[in-house]
């Protein structure tokens, strides 16, 4: 009888390592680089800056999807060993409660951040969403950022990067690491900590429901709430 293969997500044993996983994302970012993508446009607050804005967004997701699934193929793995596998429904739920309480905790946090060091410049998607006109722009930048985000960054970090990192640390180091990575891509030293500790919930949550799509809902539904805010606080 042949040996069976563990199917438990996240993977114990993943089938790839961790430099591998790093070299995918520097190759989609010297592809993105070659592109311009990588440089934030000075006229966001327009339409064209923010169309532009979220066709870079759709491109990059392509993109790494793309060189992923790639690679799972040349090591013959299915994408499901990234957790794109059907969660239990309380699984789901509980995606939805996290999303909501890591807005407001990690809000709350940011503030408090705010006060102590200052400002920070605002995100290239904070910008574009104070700068629409119409809503069916903030509905395009709602959907990029609440879903079609959400989906990539997990795939990369809770998918690609934190399966390695717990085979070799163990699921306590694993789940730290893989938000210090998370943090430390998006750039934003005031934010840094804040990042960090979504970064490290969202991978429990990937461990705790055996699926990468809990994990997506609530990472989702931080950004959306986040949106919503911004566009409110237009009218205030």
């Amino acid at each position: 009888m042949g040996k069976k293969i563990d199917q438990r997500i996240p993977p114990r044993q993943p089938a790839w390592n961790i430099w591998q996983g790093l070299l995918l994302i520097s190759l989609v970012t010297l592809v993105e680089y070659s592109l311009g993508w990588l440089e934030t446009p000075n006229d966001l607050d327009s339409l064209r800056g923010i169309l532009y804005f979220i066709g870079v967004g759709l491109g990059d997701v392509l993109v790494y999807f793309c060189v992923i699934w790639i690679f799972l193929r040349l090591i013959r793995r299915p994408f499901s060993d990234l957790g794109f596998v059907k969660p239990l429904k309380r699984y789901v739920v509980l995606g939805f409660v996290v999303g909501i309480l890591l807005f407001v905790g990690i809000g709350l946090l940011g503030n408090l951040l705010t006060h102590i060091f200052g400002t920070p410049a605002p995100q290239s998607f904070t910008v574009a969403v104070k700068g629409v006109d119409y809503q069916w722009q903030f509905a395009l930048l709602a959907l990029l950022g609440g879903v079609v985000a959400p989906i990539k960054e997990e795939m990369i970090f809770r998918g690609l990067i934190y399966p390695p990192l717990r085979h070799a640390l163990g699921r306590g180091k694993g789940m730290l690491l893989t938000g210090l990575f998370f943090a430390t891509l998006h750039f934003d030293i005031v934010r840094f900590l804040p990042l960090l500790i979504g970064g490290v919930v969202l991978a429990w949550l990937y461990e705790r429901s055996e699926s990468i799509w809990p994990a997506v809902v609530a990472h989702g539904t931080w950004n959306m709430l986040m949106a919503a805010a911004l566009w409110i606080q237009r009218f205030l």
